[in-house]
Parts: structure tokens; C-alpha cells; sequence
């Protein structure tokens, strides 16, 4: 089984578990972690809430992920965004925009990238009261720069982390950290 095959499944897994609302995506290949949570996403809903640190960079992680343009480059909190299958609205968790939606019974929330707020105590503290006021079915969140975060205390808030392993799939980034010092 490869790597992506193995993430598909603990993500199903986690979307098709009833008991379950947080998952935590760990890992090094931010453009695998990000295409295998959309595509198992679009599979299970219609409707969506991708709430980001950056406004500015998120169509083109997005876009980068899946190799097409799927997102424009200007993105607004106001609007929402064809992707798959699925109605998207993108606002930010960092900043305070007029317009962040909570969800409901028949949404998701993916929170990307993650890292933002969990080296800083404070900020933390306010992101697990507002996390724990998203009203969507399923919340998923996605680090980026694993190998910088220093504070894990994220994950004692979650139902299940999983940690999507490229070491099979795509070595050379591993030997890249490795070689770079960062893991």
C-alpha cells in the first residue's frame, strides 16, 4: 500500500466515524497532506469552510497541490469557490474578518496551514475557544513547516492525529529535510 493510499484511508476513516469531529494532519509534504484531505473531502460533502492564515497564499497552495489552477488568485471572504464537487468559502482565522463562518451539520472546516498559532500560548488559548465554537460536522487541520513547530499541545484537543508518512511516495523530500538538517 503507498503512503497516499494509507492517508485516504485513515482520512475516510475519520470522516466516516460518527464519534469523531477534529483531526489533526501531520506530516512533510504539504502539497500531498492538502490534495488527499480535499479529494476525500469532496467525496463526502457539498459544502465547506477552509479557514487560512494567509488570504493571499492559500489559492496558490491550493492550486499547487492539484497542479491546475483550481482557485483564483485573489480570494474574498465574501465569496464562495467551486472545487470539486464542492462550494467553498475561504476567510481567515489570523485576522479578523467580518464574515467567519461557523458551519453546520452539513459542512466541514479545514483549518490550513495550522502552525500559525501553536507556537504562541496566548494566541492558542483563543484558537481552541474558537474551534470549539465551529459548528460544521467534521474540522480537520493541516500543519505546514512540521519541522518548525516546537508546541504540540494542539493535539490533546484532537480525536485522532495522523501523521501522513512520504517516505515511500515521495523520498526525495525526506532526504532534502534530512540533508537540510530540519528532521
Amino acid at each position: 500500500m503507498t503512503d497516499k493510499e494509507t492517508a485516504i484511508l485513515a482520512v475516510e476513516s475519520f470522516l466516516q466515524n460518527e464519534n469523531k469531529k477534529y483531526l489533526l494532519v501531520r506530516g512533510y509534504d504539504n502539497e500531498a497532506k492538502l490534495r488527499v484531505v480535499l479529494s476525500c473531502l469532496d467525496r463526502y460533502f457539498s459544502k465547506g469552510i477552509i479557514r487560512t492564515s494567509s488570504m493571499s497564499n492559500i489559492a496558490s497552495h491550493v492550486n499547487r497541490a492539484f497542479k491546475k489552477n483550481l482557485l483564483p488568485d485573489a480570494i474574498k471572504s465574501t465569496a464562495i469557490y467551486k472545487l470539486g464537487k464542492m462550494s467553498i468559502n475561504i476567510s481567515s482565522y489570523a485576522t479578523h474578518t467580518q464574515f467567519n463562518p461557523e458551519g453546520n451539520k452539513d459542512t466541514f472546516t479545514l483549518i490550513y496551514p495550522v502552525q500559525m498559532v501553536l507556537d504562541d500560548s496566548n494566541r492558542l488559548k483563543k484558537f481552541i475557544i474558537e474551534l470549539a465554537e465551529i459548528e460544521s460536522k467534521k474540522i480537520i487541520l493541516i500543519t505546514s513547516n512540521e519541522w518548525s513547530i516546537d508546541n504540540w499541545d494542539i493535539e490533546s484537543y484532537m480525536d485522532e492525529v495522523f501523521f501522513y508518512s512520504v517516505e515511500s511516495d515521495n523520498p526525495q523530500i525526506m532526504t532534502n529535510l534530512r540533508n537540510n538538517g530540519a528532521i
